[in-house]
Protein backbone atom coordinates (compact mmCIF):
# COMPACT_ATOMS: atom_id res chain seq x y z
CA UNK A 1 0.00 0.00 0.00
CA UNK A 2 1.51 3.42 -1.19
CA UNK A 3 1.51 5.96 1.10
CA UNK A 4 -0.27 9.95 -0.23
CA UNK A 5 3.18 11.05 -0.71
CA UNK A 6 5.06 9.56 -3.54
CA UNK A 7 7.79 6.81 -2.55
CA UNK A 8 7.22 7.05 0.74
CA UNK A 9 5.46 3.00 1.48
CA UNK A 10 2.41 3.40 4.07
CA UNK A 11 3.31 3.19 7.59
CA UNK A 12 0.66 2.18 10.49
CA UNK A 13 -0.40 5.99 10.90
CA UNK A 14 -0.83 6.11 7.32
CA UNK A 15 -2.91 2.63 6.85
CA UNK A 16 -4.88 3.87 10.23
CA UNK A 17 -6.08 7.48 8.99
CA UNK A 18 -7.44 5.46 5.45
CA UNK A 19 -9.46 3.08 7.62
CA UNK A 20 -10.57 5.90 9.36
CA UNK A 21 -11.75 7.46 6.89
CA UNK A 22 -13.62 4.75 5.16
CA UNK A 23 -15.19 4.40 8.26
CA UNK A 24 -16.36 7.97 7.98
CA UNK A 25 -17.37 7.69 4.36
CA UNK A 26 -19.43 4.42 5.14
CA UNK A 27 -20.76 6.51 8.05
CA UNK A 28 -21.92 9.41 5.71
CA UNK A 29 -23.35 7.22 2.75
CA UNK A 30 -25.32 4.94 5.46
CA UNK A 31 -26.94 8.20 6.74
CA UNK A 32 -27.80 10.05 3.45
CA UNK A 33 -29.41 6.91 2.61
CA UNK A 34 -31.33 6.70 5.94
CA UNK A 35 -32.96 3.84 7.85
CA UNK A 36 -35.47 3.45 10.21
CA UNK A 37 -33.65 4.46 13.04
CA UNK A 38 -31.75 7.29 11.14
CA UNK A 39 -34.11 9.20 8.20
CA UNK A 40 -32.19 10.66 5.21
CA UNK A 41 -30.92 13.66 5.15
CA UNK A 42 -32.33 16.43 2.65
CA UNK A 43 -30.17 17.71 -0.20
CA UNK A 44 -31.77 20.84 1.64
CA UNK A 45 -29.74 20.42 4.59
CA UNK A 46 -26.63 20.71 2.67
CA UNK A 47 -27.73 23.73 0.61
CA UNK A 48 -27.46 21.71 -2.68
CA UNK A 49 -30.62 22.74 -5.22
CA UNK A 50 -32.37 19.91 -6.31
CA UNK A 51 -32.18 18.48 -9.83
CA UNK A 52 -35.37 19.19 -11.66
CA UNK A 53 -36.27 15.70 -14.11
CA UNK A 54 -35.26 16.34 -17.60
CA UNK A 55 -38.17 17.02 -20.01
CA UNK A 56 -39.12 13.83 -22.53
CA UNK A 57 -36.83 13.53 -25.39
CA UNK A 58 -38.27 13.19 -28.90
CA UNK A 59 -37.74 10.35 -30.83
CA UNK A 60 -35.93 9.71 -33.59
CA UNK A 61 -37.84 11.05 -36.54
CA UNK A 62 -40.45 8.81 -38.59
CA UNK A 63 -40.31 8.31 -42.33
CA UNK A 64 -42.04 11.26 -42.99
CA UNK A 65 -39.39 13.47 -41.32
CA UNK A 66 -41.39 14.63 -38.45
CA UNK A 67 -40.60 13.52 -34.76
CA UNK A 68 -42.40 10.99 -33.01
CA UNK A 69 -43.50 12.13 -29.55
CA UNK A 70 -43.68 9.41 -27.10
CA UNK A 71 -47.16 8.12 -25.98
CA UNK A 72 -48.17 10.00 -22.84
CA UNK A 73 -48.37 7.73 -19.49
CA UNK A 74 -51.42 6.17 -18.32
CA UNK A 75 -53.20 7.87 -15.83
CA UNK A 76 -54.50 7.25 -12.22
CA UNK A 77 -57.62 6.47 -12.12
CA UNK A 78 -57.96 7.58 -8.92
CA UNK A 79 -55.94 10.55 -9.22
CA UNK A 80 -58.85 14.19 -9.32
CA UNK A 81 -59.47 14.96 -13.03
CA UNK A 82 -58.66 18.68 -14.14
CA UNK A 83 -61.43 21.12 -14.97
CA UNK A 84 -61.36 21.87 -18.48
CA UNK A 85 -59.69 25.32 -19.25
CA UNK A 86 -61.89 27.43 -21.05
CA UNK A 87 -61.08 28.04 -24.78
CA UNK A 88 -59.92 31.66 -25.82
CA UNK A 89 -62.58 33.85 -27.75
CA UNK A 90 -61.60 35.16 -31.16
CA UNK A 91 -61.42 38.78 -31.37
CA UNK A 92 -64.75 40.08 -33.57
CA UNK A 93 -66.82 36.77 -33.20
CA UNK A 94 -69.69 36.86 -32.90
CA UNK A 95 -72.79 34.02 -32.53
CA UNK A 96 -74.64 32.99 -36.04
CA UNK A 97 -78.27 34.32 -36.28
CA UNK A 98 -80.22 31.56 -34.93
CA UNK A 99 -78.63 31.29 -31.67
CA UNK A 100 -79.25 35.46 -31.26
CA UNK A 101 -82.76 34.77 -32.47
CA UNK A 102 -82.69 31.54 -29.81
CA UNK A 103 -81.43 34.09 -26.63
CA UNK A 104 -83.79 36.77 -27.75
CA UNK A 105 -86.90 34.75 -27.96
CA UNK A 106 -88.88 34.52 -25.15
CA UNK A 107 -89.95 30.95 -23.30
CA UNK A 108 -93.10 29.51 -24.56
CA UNK A 109 -93.83 27.34 -21.31
CA UNK A 110 -93.96 29.03 -18.71
CA UNK A 111 -94.21 27.60 -15.35
CA UNK A 112 -97.32 28.00 -12.64
CA UNK A 113 -95.55 30.38 -10.73
CA UNK A 114 -94.53 32.59 -13.45
CA UNK A 115 -98.02 32.68 -15.53
CA UNK A 116 -100.01 35.54 -15.69
CA UNK A 117 -103.10 35.15 -14.10
CA UNK A 118 -106.04 34.62 -16.47
CA UNK A 119 -107.32 37.80 -17.59
CA UNK A 120 -111.21 39.00 -15.82
CA UNK A 121 -114.28 39.64 -17.97
CA UNK A 122 -115.59 42.83 -17.40
CA UNK A 123 -118.60 43.55 -16.09
CA UNK A 124 -121.29 43.62 -18.39
CA UNK A 125 -122.55 47.25 -19.23
CA UNK A 126 -126.12 47.81 -18.15
CA UNK A 127 -126.23 50.25 -20.50
CA UNK A 128 -125.39 47.72 -23.68
CA UNK A 129 -127.65 47.20 -26.15
CA UNK A 130 -127.86 43.60 -25.63
CA UNK A 131 -128.55 44.45 -21.44
CA UNK A 132 -131.53 47.04 -22.49
CA UNK A 133 -133.11 44.62 -25.42
CA UNK A 134 -132.88 41.64 -22.55
CA UNK A 135 -135.44 44.31 -20.21
CA UNK A 136 -137.50 46.26 -22.63
CA UNK A 137 -140.74 47.12 -21.28
CA UNK A 138 -143.87 45.75 -22.87
CA UNK A 139 -146.08 47.39 -25.75
CA UNK A 140 -149.39 48.55 -24.85
CA UNK A 141 -151.56 46.50 -28.08
CA UNK A 142 -151.14 43.31 -28.96
CA UNK A 143 -149.99 44.25 -32.42
CA UNK A 144 -147.92 46.47 -31.45
CA UNK A 145 -146.06 43.34 -29.59
CA UNK A 146 -146.25 41.21 -32.04
CA UNK A 147 -144.16 43.71 -34.34
CA UNK A 148 -141.40 44.41 -32.07
CA UNK A 149 -141.48 40.19 -31.32
CA UNK A 150 -141.03 39.67 -34.83
CA UNK A 151 -138.53 42.71 -34.97
CA UNK A 152 -136.07 41.00 -32.56
CA UNK A 153 -136.30 37.58 -34.29
CA UNK A 154 -134.59 39.40 -37.20
CA UNK A 155 -131.66 40.64 -35.66
CA UNK A 156 -128.74 39.87 -37.56
CA UNK A 157 -130.67 39.25 -40.61
CA UNK A 158 -128.45 40.81 -43.60
CA UNK A 159 -128.95 43.86 -45.37
CA UNK A 160 -130.52 43.82 -48.87
CA UNK A 161 -131.70 46.82 -51.57
CA UNK A 162 -135.21 46.99 -51.99
CA UNK A 163 -135.36 43.19 -49.74
CA UNK A 164 -138.58 42.57 -47.78
CA UNK A 165 -138.14 38.87 -46.69
CA UNK A 166 -136.47 37.00 -44.41
CA UNK A 167 -134.46 34.92 -46.37
CA UNK A 168 -133.53 37.33 -48.92
CA UNK A 169 -132.95 40.35 -46.46
CA UNK A 170 -134.12 43.68 -45.77
CA UNK A 171 -133.73 47.24 -46.45
CA UNK A 172 -134.94 49.79 -44.25
CA UNK A 173 -138.75 50.61 -44.89
CA UNK A 174 -139.00 46.92 -46.63
CA UNK A 175 -137.81 45.52 -42.53
CA UNK A 176 -140.67 47.59 -40.76
CA UNK A 177 -143.17 47.09 -43.44
CA UNK A 178 -142.18 43.01 -43.24
CA UNK A 179 -142.78 43.05 -39.07
CA UNK A 180 -146.22 45.21 -39.53
CA UNK A 181 -147.77 42.64 -41.87
CA UNK A 182 -146.77 39.62 -38.88
CA UNK A 183 -148.97 41.93 -36.32
CA UNK A 184 -151.43 41.67 -38.75
CA UNK A 185 -151.39 45.67 -40.26
CA UNK A 186 -150.61 46.43 -43.81
CA UNK A 187 -148.27 49.88 -43.89
CA UNK A 188 -146.88 51.34 -47.49
CA UNK A 189 -143.19 50.58 -48.60
CA UNK A 190 -141.38 53.66 -48.96
CA UNK A 191 -140.15 55.60 -46.08
CA UNK A 192 -141.93 58.89 -47.29
CA UNK A 193 -144.98 56.84 -47.06
CA UNK A 194 -144.75 55.42 -44.11
CA UNK A 195 -144.50 58.35 -42.88
CA UNK A 196 -147.56 59.21 -43.20
CA UNK A 197 -149.24 55.70 -42.15
CA UNK A 198 -150.34 56.91 -38.96
CA UNK A 199 -150.51 59.93 -36.35
CA UNK A 200 -147.28 61.95 -35.84
CA UNK A 201 -146.30 61.98 -32.41
CA UNK A 202 -143.56 63.58 -30.43
CA UNK A 203 -140.54 61.98 -29.74
CA UNK A 204 -141.25 62.08 -25.70
CA UNK A 205 -143.94 60.34 -25.98
CA UNK A 206 -142.63 57.15 -28.09
CA UNK A 207 -143.98 53.77 -27.32
CA UNK A 208 -142.79 50.31 -28.55
CA UNK A 209 -143.85 49.40 -31.70
CA UNK A 210 -143.96 53.33 -33.22
CA UNK A 211 -142.01 54.19 -36.40
CA UNK A 212 -139.31 56.40 -36.16
CA UNK A 213 -138.13 58.51 -39.43
CA UNK A 214 -134.60 59.91 -39.67
CA UNK A 215 -133.19 62.81 -41.42
CA UNK A 216 -134.82 65.44 -42.63
CA UNK A 217 -135.19 64.31 -45.99
CA UNK A 218 -136.77 60.80 -44.52
CA UNK A 219 -134.62 58.13 -46.46
CA UNK A 220 -134.57 56.01 -43.07
CA UNK A 221 -136.87 54.75 -40.35
CA UNK A 222 -136.83 51.80 -37.76
CA UNK A 223 -139.50 50.45 -35.28
CA UNK A 224 -139.01 51.91 -31.80
CA UNK A 225 -138.64 48.33 -28.94
CA UNK A 226 -138.00 50.52 -25.90
CA UNK A 227 -135.02 51.52 -23.84
CA UNK A 228 -134.44 53.91 -26.26
CA UNK A 229 -133.48 51.77 -28.88
CA UNK A 230 -135.02 51.23 -32.41
CA UNK A 231 -134.51 47.89 -34.89
CA UNK A 232 -133.07 49.32 -38.05
CA UNK A 233 -131.25 47.61 -41.17
CA UNK A 234 -129.27 50.78 -42.39
CA UNK A 235 -127.14 50.02 -45.14
CA UNK A 236 -125.26 47.91 -47.59
CA UNK A 237 -122.81 45.53 -45.86
CA UNK A 238 -125.25 45.49 -42.36
CA UNK A 239 -127.54 43.43 -40.73
CA UNK A 240 -130.58 44.23 -39.06
CA UNK A 241 -129.36 45.77 -35.45
CA UNK A 242 -130.06 47.99 -32.61
CA UNK A 243 -129.26 51.85 -32.73
CA UNK A 244 -129.79 54.46 -30.21
CA UNK A 245 -133.05 56.30 -31.16
CA UNK A 246 -131.23 60.03 -30.65
CA UNK A 247 -127.69 58.47 -32.94
CA UNK A 248 -129.53 59.88 -35.85
CA UNK A 249 -131.55 63.07 -36.40
CA UNK A 250 -135.22 62.46 -36.05
CA UNK A 251 -137.37 63.76 -38.22
CA UNK A 252 -140.97 61.99 -37.34
CA UNK A 253 -142.61 59.78 -34.94
CA UNK A 254 -145.13 57.67 -36.22
CA UNK A 255 -148.11 55.63 -34.32
CA UNK A 256 -149.73 52.86 -36.57
CA UNK A 257 -153.44 52.67 -37.04
CA UNK A 258 -153.51 48.71 -35.10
Amino acid sequence: MQCHKPGHRASARCVSALLAAGALLAAVADHLGGTVERPAIRTAAFDVPSVPSPAPLLAAPNAAGSPVRPAPAESDPQAPTAAAAPQPVARGWQPSRPARRAAKAPARHQSASTARPAARRPAPDRHSSSSMLAHLPPAKSKTAAAAVHEALSLLGVPYRWGGTTRAGGFDCSGFTQHVWAVAGVKIPRTVRAQARAGTQISLSKVEPGDLVVFYPTQHHVGIYVGNGLVLDSPHSGSRVRPDPVRSMPVSVVVRVHA
